[in-house]
């Protein structure tokens, strides 16, 4: 007989835990979401409120008959003020006839709603329906747009100014709140050699001025699947890593995002981008010596996030093993370019 199915294990068995268990990562319940939370929404009268992903957010669609929308359902540590920023500038930027997918306001003028999990409390927001994404390999002319509409984020980020609950991100946001995280799943060569890149980097980002132009509010996460499109018009989408952070940095993104096509492809469309984001604005200062130390600094921010966040999704996304190792390599092609040789 097993030692489970002891008297003393069947005694315990009969007394119900009553300390709630804290999990990592909850799924909110689709009902209770749909009376208690979109019901506080504009959005007429709301049919159904289906899982549809995870991420490093849940969501949810939400259908009224008439439109569809999408419930973002963030974890924590993310706080309720920070999505409210969020959405408020993604309306100012609506608001300014900058193409964004906007965020839907609550019947009582607010934007973000709360619900207590398990793990803590999860700020959402409920987000119009998004246009169709962007090709793979976009146009020439719809990367310019994008150039365009980027430079109009930074203008209208230039002129709103600090003072609220929006983050951010540079070099020593990487070591306090990702290097650690990257190590738990690296190796200790590479783990030594984000150690000596981070010394690299250093020197290289402190030449860029913290204020307007070349530091404000941006995007920080202008990967391609954040672009939806609608012919040339381009839009913009999730701003959830909205921070106040170097423009060069913004920029590098964009950069390194096309660096998965072909070179012709991403020499095509980052010219074009930059020729778009120059019709509006000027360039960030030396933003071609300088955009290696942006694309590392990217690279490491993509695994630190990745590495943050894995707990919460192992067994809903695949993590393959070579995952740190592909990032790392791709780090040692970046400084073998810019003529930095690290071991």
């Amino acid at each position: 007989m097993s030692e489970y199915t002891s008297s003393a294990y069947d005694t315990d068995r009969a007394k119900p835990e009553t300390i709630l268990f804290p999990a990592q990562s909850t799924v909110l319940d689709e009902s209770v979401l749909l009376q208690r939370i979109v019901s506080r929404y504009e959005v007429g009268t709301a049919k159904s409120c289906r899982f549809l992903s995870r991420g490093d957010a849940d969501i949810y669609r939400v259908t009224t008959g008439e439109a569809d929308y999408y419930l973002k359902v963030y974890r924590p540590p993310r706080e309720a003020a920070h999505v409210e920023a969020e959405a408020c500038f993604v309306a100012e930027l609506d608001a300014a006839g900058v193409p964004v997918v906007r965020a839907v306001r609550r019947l009582d003028g607010q934007y973000a709603s709360e619900a207590w999990a398990s793990e803590g409390t999860r700020p959402m927001l409920l987000f119009e329906e998004a246009p169709p994404p962007l090709p793979k390999d976009p146009t020439a002319e719809q990367m310019r747009a994008l150039g365009e509409t980027v430079a109009r984020v930074h203008d209208l980020g230039d002129a709103r100014g600090a003072g609220d609950a929006i983050p951010t991100f540079g070099l020593e946001t990487l070591e306090a709140e990702r290097a650690s995280h990257i190590r738990r799943f690296t190796s200790e060569q590479d783990a030594a050699l984000m150690a000596s890149v981070i010394d690299w980097l250093r020197p290289q980002l402190a030449k860029t001025p913290r204020e307007a132009p070349e530091w404000g509010l941006c995007h920080a996460d202008l990967v391609l699947s954040n672009v939806r499109a609608h012919g040339n018009d381009v839009f913009l989408l999730d701003f959830g890593g909205l921070s106040r952070t170097s423009r060069a940095y913004e920029l590098a993104v964009v950069y390194w995002n096309l660096g998965h096509r072909s070179e012709q492809r991403v020499e095509m469309g980052w010219e074009a981008f930059l020729a778009g984001y120059e019709q509006i604005r000027p360039l960030p200062e030396h933003l071609r010596e300088r955009l290696p130390a942006f694309r590392v600094l990217r690279e490491l921010a993509f695994l630190g996030g990745n590495a943050a966040t894995l707990p919460l999704r192992l067994g809903t996304e695949p993590f393959e093993s070579d995952f740190m190792k592909e990032g790392f390599d791709r780090i040692r092609a970046i400084l073998s370019e810019a003529g930095a040789t690290f071991p």
